[in-house]
């Protein structure tokens, strides 16, 4: 087991995310891509994509088809790196749901609302936002879990292992919260 959690050690956990680069880099790439070349563009980039999987996100509507049904474009890769960001933890369909009402033509990027490369710096830009305030809120929240583990009687030997415990079940509890208002803002609001 590693070292004793703290503040601190936990601060250092949300700067490492924040300051990792998971932006994908496409600068100098050429704007035709075959399904084979954005497999391995994604390999190198260490993220884990197959065809069968590109072709499923094209069919269930998440991925807009390629271009002349045989070449991927920038826009593509950034959709799919942001795809495969938020597959962590949602489903495809809720995905689809979400990204559907700023795609005007869900086969096309030219009449979007809002632009894939804007889409995804948006989504980094509000996710750093979202790890700077859980750090603001992170000493309520480890004084308020130490307070229960106190209460509960937890003793000292295992209060590592509670405080790790207690403090990813919090943010479980948020992600499950989060996911909640997600389906009830898609019911009510982003649903045509």
């Amino acid at each position: 087991m590693s070292g004793n959690i703290n503040k601190e050690s936990l601060l250092l956990l949300a700067d490492k995310i924040i300051d990792r680069d998971d932006q994908v880099k496409i600068a100098t790439l050429s704007d035709e891509l075959t399904i084979s070349q954005v497999v391995k563009f994604f390999e190198r980039q260490g993220r884990s994509f197959t065809k069968t999987m590109i072709q499923n996100y094209v069919r269930v509507g998440v991925l807009p088809p390629p271009v002349e049904k045989r070449y991927y474009s920038k826009n593509h890769l950034v959709l799919l790196t942001l795809i495969d960001n938020l597959k962590a933890i949602y489903s495809l369909e809720e995905i689809r749901t979400v990204l559907l009402p700023i795609r005007n033509d869900p086969d096309l990027f030219e009449d979007d609302i809002i632009k894939a490369t804007d889409v995804y710096r948006n989504y980094h830009a509000l996710r750093k936002e979202t790890l700077d305030q859980w750090k603001k809120s992170l000493p309520v929240m480890f004084d308020k879990i130490n307070k229960l583990l106190e209460e509960d009687q937890v003793a000292d030997g295992e209060k590592n292992t509670a405080v790790a415990f207690m403090i990813s079940l919090t943010i479980m509890a948020d992600t499950i919260a989060m996911r909640d208002l997600i389906a009830e803002i898609s019911r009510e609001h982003i649903k045509k």
